[in-house]
């Protein structure tokens, strides 16, 4: 067969290689498939799953520090590839199937002939030359059947209806689970609410109605500040804690948002009673949360605090987060000495003795690198991102690695955050953290910064979108730093929705509306971020019911979650961002650091934060910052200041005798090396 090359007008002879069971055969430079018929007999198969086993069940395990992907002579001695000629017209086939380079006529006639050589397997593909090229068609086609029977199992919604006459009397909400009461149950004023609870009194002590209750503890929040409301949560919460039990919906959101209202409220002692049961729980969500403000607690109550229990467990389970940074800061621990070493740190591209669908995607990823097609080793790394369902925490990290090294911070960060939660106590070393912390459009961001933080809007975009200019959320904000199409138009009229995928013009759009939350909210950076993800509007209503004298409590008492995570990790992301370019020693970076300094809006949390981290004699202003963690509100002010209000606090004190003595078993429990 002689095929016309156009750019080179010469002719190139592409000899048919025949294999044992009718190879997948290509064209030199035009991809054409040209087996056709392509069929096995049994005897075949059975030799072929011969060739599934593997040499190594520890292929590519080593430490992070250690780690080098791996080179293409490896990868051929790993699968035991012996003709090359093959293997390498079928890595290209591969390469086009991947990029979507094949035309029609071929994608359907590889699908065919994939399905007649390897359709069979279901959870092992026998790795060799001549089933290569079907290595990504298997995947994608197990991934593809996957999904069609996930999508198959019927959602069973029982959920009831109430007319609204009935939605005001708790005893219609018999036997309701806490999300279904909570959609039902929405007071449109102080009177309904105050109805709601009446009608609760008499059913406080029954279990079968504790999802309605604990909805109710809920919604009453948005009647504070009344003095009444603060009394009818307390005595609500009081009498339905037998019904919270651990591990169930929504046992440890109540306790925590409890707490931290007891918090507010001016009650340390009493909010370390429904913040200690957080802590029952098997896998608490929020533990970050209670354990930061448990340790607050302890250490005011302790003249000359050696230790902190909580504060320790807190900073071994999360050392990165925004709570272990304050608590090492408070404690005199530089946050960077909690990293460990990447020595510590195991990472393994493959762990199997077969080839399992886990495996061929690392395989053909570190396949395309090592041939330098960055392209479909790009394109490859994004579909395992949307799709792989690798639990094996080492596997995790190897794909956190590559999916950084092809610039996929979005996927390599979405990775990491599987790590996390796959791995108790979570390890986190210099490397781990830069792979946290991606830095690209840094240049774009210094240019369009005007007032504000260049780290700052680099720490918000890394929340935003991870770095993905084409990122489209489901309210249709776009790009970089999310942007809606209308909110764009407010600031700049002659724009299409499309050109904010552009880098530059999202940022320029972004950091302009960012400057006019800046002005409206006076330069208060946590205002500006709940404002951003949640809206003005419910800004200002959380702002109407508690006091706002301590920035972090407030934050955490935040209702949606979604909102208090993406303060607390912006603000973290602030504080490492501005660690991490602060140990480089370039022109640019020195650029930056001056843009950090002079600009004017800023976080004054963090940069008091990072201020203490170069010197322990900070500025007393940065000081009484930091200490104001432990302003726990005024008791005056609130719930003791109504003459009704003692009476909860008098109710039930034996129930909580367990939850008492805790310091001196977390004491001798929660450890850690203070001189690291």
């Amino acid at each position: 067969m002689f095929i016309k090359i156009k750019k080179k007008n010469i002719f190139i002879f592409c000899a048919l290689i025949i294999v044992p069971f009718a190879l997948l055969q290509v064209s030199c430079s035009s991809n054409t498939i040209l087996t056709e018929n392509l069929e096995l007999t049994l005897p075949e198969q059975k030799q072929m799953l011969s060739s599934i086993k593997r040499k190594n069940d520890n292929f590519y395990l080593s430490n992070l520090k250690d780690y080098l992907p791996p080179k293409e002579s490896q990868l051929i001695n790993e699968a035991q590839f012996k003709n090359l000629a093959v293997y390498n017209e079928n890595a290209r086939v591969l390469s086009d199937w991947v990029m979507r380079n094949l035309s029609q006529k071929e994608k359907t006639q590889l699908a065919r002939n994939c399905e007649a050589l390897v359709g069979n397997f279901k959870t092992q593909f026998p790795l060799n030359e001549q089933t290569l090229p079907c290595a990504a068609w298997w995947i994608e086609r197990k991934n593809n059947e996957e999904s069609a029977s996930v999508n198959k199992i019927p959602i069973q919604q029982n959920y009831r209806t109430l007319l609204n006459k009935q939605k005001l009397d708790i005893a219609n909400y018999r036997g309701m689970s806490f999300s279904e009461a909570f959609s039902l149950m929405e007071p449109a004023n102080l009177t309904q609410a105050q109805k709601l609870t009446a009608s609760a009194l008499d059913y406080l002590q029954d279990c079968s109605y504790a999802g309605a209750n604990s909805a109710l503890l809920l919604r009453l929040e948005a009647f504070l500040p009344n003095k009444s409301v603060y009394n009818d949560i307390e005595r609500i919460y009081t009498k339905i804690q037998k019904c919270l039990i651990p591990n169930m919906d929504p046992t440890e959101k109540i306790h925590l948002r409890i707490g931290l209202l007891r918090l507010i409220s001016g009650h340390p002692n009493l909010a370390k009673e429904a913040l200690e049961k957080t802590l029952l729980e098997k896998d608490p969500i929020e533990s970050s949360r209670s354990l930061f403000w448990l340790g607050a607690i302890y250490q005011k109550s302790k003249s000359t605090p050696k230790e902190n229990p909580y504060w320790q467990r807190l900073i071994k389970e999360n050392p990165i987060s925004l709570p272990a940074i304050f608590a090492s800061q408070q404690l005199g621990i530089d946050p960077i000495n909690n990293l460990v070493p990447d020595e510590e740190i195991t990472l393994q591209a493959r762990d199997s003795s077969g080839w399992s669908d886990d495996n061929l995607e690392a395989f053909i990823f570190d396949l395309f690198k090592a041939r330098n097609d960055i392209s479909a080793a790009t394109e490859w790394a994004g579909y395992v991102g949307r799709t792989s369902s690798v639990s094996n925490p080492n596997m995790l990290l190897y794909w956190a690695l590559a999916q950084n090294s092809v610039r996929n911070y979005r996927y390599s960060i979405f990775m990491l955050g599987r790590y996390g939660k796959n791995v108790k106590n979570y390890p986190v070393s210099r490397t781990l953290l830069n792979l946290h912390f991606p830095k690209p459009y840094l240049k774009e961001i210094s240019e369009n910064s005007e007032d504000l933080d260049p780290i700052f809007v680099l720490s918000l975009i890394r929340q935003e979108s991870a770095f993905d200019t084409y990122a489209r959320s489901m309210a249709n904000a776009r790009g970089l730093m999310q942007i809606l199409p209308s909110t764009a138009k407010s600031i700049k009229r002659k724009i299409s929705s499309n050109h904010l995928y552009d880098p530059e013009t999202n940022i320029e759009i972004g950091v302009s509306y960012l400057s006019r939350l800046l002005k409206r909210y006076d330069g208060r950076i946590e205002y500006v971020l709940a404002s951003y993800n949640a809206g003005a509007s419910n800004l200002d209503k959380w702002r109407e019911r508690v006091p706002e004298n301590n920035m972090m409590l407030f934050c955490d008492y935040m209702p949606f979650k979604e909102t208090r995570s993406y303060v607390s990790l912006i603000l973290r992301n602030y504080y490492w961002y501005s660690r991490i370019i602060a140990e480089k020693d370039d022109l640019f970076t020195k650029k930056i650091l001056q843009q950090s300094a002079k600009a004017k809006w800023r976080s004054d949390r963090v940069y008091a934060l990072v201020a203490y981290t170069w010197n322990s004699e900070v500025d007393l202003k940065y000081k009484n910052i930091l200490e104001k963690i432990y302003i726990f509100g005024n008791n005056s002010a609130s719930i003791s200041s109504n003459s009704n209000t003692q009476n909860w606090i008098n109710e039930d004190k034996t129930q909580n005798r367990s939850y008492s003595n805790l310091d001196d078993e977390n004491r001798t429990t929660f450890n850690i090396n203070k001189s690291k």
